[in-house]
């Protein structure tokens, strides 16, 4: 049997606050990690809500690349961030920043988390 990729899911429990999560990213393979949204230990209902994320090799950066975010499971407050293995290919290894925002219907934005992002180089492509 030839296994063709292996996903791991991930699921974090970060409050409504900015948090620091740092993260590995592996060059020329799909990246995704999973997460929940609880405030006061209660799960957020994200429906209507609209996540994104960038990452950037130093903040100062006019470059970026952006990460596909969607809505796992709206009711159980779960959402994803991923970039495929064609985006983590034309990165180059060593140390990003990035963050991921949410944004309400009403168009008010929150700064869930960020922090490093640490791309680690591949042999294969």
């Amino acid at each position: 049997m030839v296994i063709r990729w292996i996903r791991i899911l991930i699921e974090e429990y970060i409050k409504l606050m900015s948090a620091q999560y740092n993260i590995t990213v592996n060059q020329n393979a799909d990246f995704r990690r999973a997460f929940q949204i609880k405030e006061n230990n209660v799960v957020v209902d994200i429906t209507n809500y609209v996540f994104s994320g960038r990452l950037k090799a130093s903040f100062n950066d006019s470059t970026y690349v952006d990460f596909t975010c969607a809505i796992e499971n709206a009711a159980a407050g779960t959402f994803s961030i991923n970039l495929t293995d064609t985006a983590t290919g034309a990165m180059s290894p060593g140390t990003w920043v990035y963050d991921v925002v949410m944004a309400t219907d009403a168009g008010v934005k929150t700064r869930l988390f960020q922090g490093n992002a640490f791309l680690k180089q591949g042999v294969t492509p």
